[in-house]
């Protein structure tokens, strides 16, 4: 039952963001009409008609009745305004919703557990090295079966001999190549519009079963390559697959320059939790639980 409502949730908040999106893009091209403010008056046989005030005016002008175009025009242009504050309102509930909600599965509430009171049924009882291992293995054979994507793009090679399409792809492959971490560059995602190659998908230490993904965006000071990326940005979250829950996002600055901060805030949070170390009483250390 939460599954199925949370799903409806979802393609509820699809829906209204597409729509808003085409009532602004409606708007935008009746933008010159939104300064304009009507007024209507009774003629002497009941019928109504129009006056317009300009900005910044006090006289009113006569433009005629409702079936003239500028009226419907104005009338429109004022019905999109309030139409998009009422999307925006919504949308931005859902948001907030689907951001704080939580789900009471075995799986959620485990992995809000400290390490140490997670029930073991989460690993399927089997080691966790033995786990990671037919993981990369499968996501392997699952990627060379699908072939490489725009392999003469592949041009900076990594500690493990591999190739990445940019230098910071690059930085980020061999920090968790250093670091010990299952994952597989762009592993292939089949979607119910499309196919994504997000650039990391790495799997949880959690639970040894969720899958992180990130994408790494370059060249944002390109504005096509800036307009390209919210493009995709925008066809994960409409195949379901949310910003900072599913796939995250990281950037190159406007400079170029590369923070591998970022990339370590999300793997301490989503894939490799960082647990406090202190000293007992006795000097000892201990974690945190």
């Amino acid at each position: 039952m939460e599954d199925r409502a949370l799903h409806e949730i979802k393609k509820l908040n699809i829906e209204l963001k597409d729509l808003y999106r085409k009532q602004k893009e409606r708007l935008d091209k009746l933008r010159k009409y939104t300064g304009l403010q009507l007024y209507a008056s009774k003629s002497s046989n009941g019928a109504y008609y129009y006056l317009v005030r300009y900005p910044g005016e006090d006289k009113m002008k006569y433009v005629g009745n409702e079936s003239k175009p500028l009226i419907r025009a104005i009338m429109e242009a004022r019905y999109l305004e309030k139409s998009l504050e009422f999307l925006d309102n919504d949308i931005e509930l859902l948001d907030n919703f689907l951001r704080e909600f939580k789900s009471v599965s075995f799986r959620s509430v485990t992995e809000s557990l400290p390490r140490t009171y997670r029930s073991r049924r989460s690993k399927r009882n089997k080691p966790k090295e033995k786990l990671a291992a037919e993981w990369k293995e499968k996501a392997e054979k699952y990627k060379a079966s699908k072939g490489i994507f725009r392999e003469e793009e592949l041009i900076h090679k990594t500690e493990d001999g591999s190739f990445t399409r940019s230098k910071s792809e690059m930085s980020i492959y061999n920090y968790l190549l250093a670091h010990d971490y299952t994952f597989v560059y762009e592993l292939p995602v089949e979607t119910k519009t499309r196919t994504f190659y997000p650039d990391f998908s790495i799997l949880s230490e959690i639970d040894y079963e969720t899958v992180i993904y990130i994408e790494h965006q370059g060249k944002m000071s390109d504005p096509k390559y800036k307009d390209d990326s919210e493009v995709r940005e925008y066809d994960y979250w409409k195949n379901g697959m949310l910003p900072n829950r599913d796939v995250y996002f990281t950037y190159d600055d406007n400079r170029g320059g590369f923070d591998i901060g970022p990339i370590i805030d999300i793997l301490r949070l989503r894939v490799r939790p960082v647990v406090w170390e202190g000293k007992d009483e006795k000097g000892s250390n201990r974690k945190a639980g």
